[in-house]
């Protein structure tokens, strides 16, 4: 098949989207299929077609409908069999949002600022955003005109939200999970069990829920001193400085940064922590399953639904502290938590990147089955 893939940076280290388009553009050439990538920023990905575009950078509600408006150009100049779009296309064939319905990741992403006047604040900016609005815009047009043959959510809670903000019915949506790579993300059975290594990886660590996660620290850090907070990821650590000061745990927590090889990371750690306001379907939490690692998350990310009582915990909302410093507590038990990381892995075997291309193929076939019968 000609398989078309829109998405503004074709770049596996910037973000989540971006790291699926490139693996599933992999996996597809490596079956024998033929891919072209259409995009404003790209890294070179041997074998398939990059049809890149110039749009404007600032202001950014430009950006984006730019981006829809040239992809809708350029994409008629090549004869394609599909087109997937992740929600900043107007014409596609299968719709896959990787972000989730914009109107709930903008509730949650309000209620993740702490501070109430900063609250009231980024609500007006965020509610107001032309930005946002033309994202909005750019995002609904394929399904409030139809203009699709597939849409898939990558998770049931996405699909949920779907279903709610568009009235559509259950069988009106496809729901494939993320998959993770397995060989790269695995146990590591030699680990140093001296002292018990909390992780928690984010590129944004307000909406992901580090401060939550703080919080349980200095809860913890009232009874025990035999463990340590990992922070890696990009986000910004100065935002928590006077937080750890004040609760005292200043010690206990350390800030590793971004890496290029995060599977290491999650291979010396024995537990994830991830207390989300919201993930459409963490690829974090994925991975840390993948790797044995016990996982507490929150039912605002679409992949707790991987996560049973004997896998993980799954805590209402970021907002339960001592939910969170519960189940916290749980996992320093080691019988207890090497047998839910090994539960952990075994779940995370049927989630393989491979096994989400074959689901993402098989709908492609079908959507062009569906062309060639009209």
């Amino acid at each position: 098949m000609k398989i078309g893939l829109a998405i503004y940076n074709f770049d596996p280290k910037k973000g989540g989207a971006e790291r699926y388009a490139y693996d599933l553009a992999t996996d597809l050439l490596n079956r024998g299929h033929q891919v072209y990538v259409f995009c404003s920023k790209a890294v070179n990905l041997r074998g398939a077609v990059i049809a890149k575009f110039d749009t404007v950078r600032f202001p950014r509600w430009l950006r984006s409908l730019f981006f829809a408006l040239n992809h809708r150009r350029y994409a008629k100049t090549f004869s394609l069999d599909v087109m997937l779009g992740f929600g900043n296309t107007l014409d596609i064939d299968v719709y896959q949002s990787h972000g989730g319905v914009q109107r709930f990741w903008m509730e949650r992403e309000i209620a993740s600022y702490d501070d109430p006047r900063e609250r009231r604040v980024k609500a007006a900016l965020l509610r107001n955003s032309l930005n946002q609005r033309v994202q909005k815009w750019v995002e609904e047009y394929p399904i409030r005109r139809g203009g699709y043959s597939r849409i898939i959510a990558i998770s049931d809670m996405v699909k949920g939200h779907m279903k709610e903000h568009y009235g559509l019915e259950d069988d009106k949506i496809d729901i494939v999970y993320n998959g993770v790579d397995t060989d790269k993300f695995k146990p590591d059975e030699q680990k140093n069990e001296e002292k018990l290594k909390i992780l928690f990886s984010a590129g944004n660590f307000r909406l992901k829920g580090l401060l939550p996660l703080l919080m349980a620290t200095g809860e913890l850090v009232k009874e025990r001193d035999d463990f340590k907070v990992l922070v890696m990821g990009r986000g910004r650590k100065e935002r928590y400085e006077e937080t750890i000061k004040r609760l005292g745990i200043a010690g206990m927590v350390s800030f590793l940064g971004e890496t290029s090889t995060p599977e290491l990371t999650y291979r010396q750690a024995h537990v994830l922590a991830h207390p989300t306001f919201y993930d459409a379907c963490s690829l974090t939490t994925m991975e840390s399953m993948a790797s044995g690692l016990p996982t507490i998350t929150t039912r605002w990310n679409g992949a707790s639904a991987l996560i049973g009582p004997d896998e993980g915990y799954v805590i209402d909302g970021p907002e339960d502290t001592q939910g969170l410093t519960d189940a916290l507590r749980g996992l320093f038990n080691e019988e207890a938590r090497i047998t839910m990381g090994r539960k952990a892995r075994l779940k995370l075997e049927e989630y393989t990147i491979a096994q989400n291309v074959n689901r993402m193929e098989n709908i492609f076939r079908e959507v062009c089955d569906g062309k060639r019968s009209h």
